[in-house]
């Protein structure tokens, strides 16, 4: 695997020597060309392609054929990427508050990382479908405004919760987790149940979503949402319905990516989890 490649793949031409000794700047750089540069998107699952929880794969899929991935697949290679540039990345499992059922997953339902950098723990997260677009500080009560909204850490017990405040000011939970650290190994299970239940957004869902630097753009079933971030966390959304026959040129058009696979598009309802989740 090449550095240089994924560099590349999200618009960095070289290394200087600030940015490749660990900072909090170049973390921040790492953190937002990657999120502006490979789209968040469960299009394999509807092309009847297996999502495989190996960094080689994931390497070859995102930077030698320009797609994007969701959580295991972005943030595990941006774990590798950490570790190749002397970071010292710890990995974190979370449980997401599912945006339509409103109840929030499993263990290792979601992978973050965390930095230590300059005296503070940092959250980083270039998997997420509408999260942070810095890094995060790692401290209890901590509220912050970023372009892409306002957003705190919310501490109950040995849990920790990130959240968002929406239009109306109140706060919106996205996912919860604990400082205990993982292995990228142990998220194999539930990325495959992820890419095979009925209860899973990603299977129920062909999406694909890219930030922008003033706003998102995410494809969904047969629709297409341009979100427009505004202050105090507040955004303006249009949607545009689409034609099956649209759908090729529109992804590789806004989002880089074309499919080599016959793809079926997909916005269902999610079956219940029989375990309650």
């Amino acid at each position: 695997m090449d550095l240089n490649l994924y560099l590349q793949r999200i618009g960095i031409t070289k290394l200087t020597p600030c940015s490749s000794t660990p900072s909090l700047s170049a973390l921040r750089e790492l953190h937002r060309r990657h999120l502006f540069s490979v789209p968040f998107e469960s299009l394999s699952i509807h092309i009847g392609e297996k999502i495989i929880l190996d960094t080689l794969w994931i390497y070859q899929k995102i930077v030698l054929r320009r797609r994007g991935g969701f959580c295991f697949e972005n943030n595990g290679l941006f774990l590798w990427v950490l570790q190749e540039l002397g970071y010292q990345p710890r990995v974190l499992s979370a449980k997401v508050r599912n945006p339509f059922t409103f109840v929030f997953g499993t263990q290792f339902d979601h992978m973050i990382l965390s930095v230590e950098l300059e005296g503070r723990r940092w959250l980083c997260d270039v998997g997420f479908g509408d999260g942070i677009l810095d890094p995060f500080p790692l401290e209890a009560g901590w509220e912050e405004e970023q372009d892409s909204g306002v957003f705190r850490l919310r501490v109950e017990a040995e849990e920790w919760c990130l959240e968002s405040k929406e239009d109306n000011d109140q706060w919106r939970s996205l996912y919860k987790f604990t400082l205990e650290e993982r292995r990228f190994e142990d998220f194999r299970e539930m990325c495959d149940y992820l890419q095979t239940s009925p209860s899973s957004l990603f299977v129920c869902k062909s999406l694909c979503s890219l930030l922008l630097p003033d706003g998102r753009l995410t494809y969904i079933g047969r629709k297409l949402i341009s979100t427009e971030y505004t202050k105090g966390g507040g955004s303006v959304k249009t949607t545009e319905e689409l034609s099956d026959e649209e759908i090729p040129d529109l992804l590789r058009e806004k989002f880089g990516i074309v499919l080599n696979a016959t793809f079926v598009p997909k916005d269902e309802m999610l079956a219940p989890n029989p375990d309650g989740q």
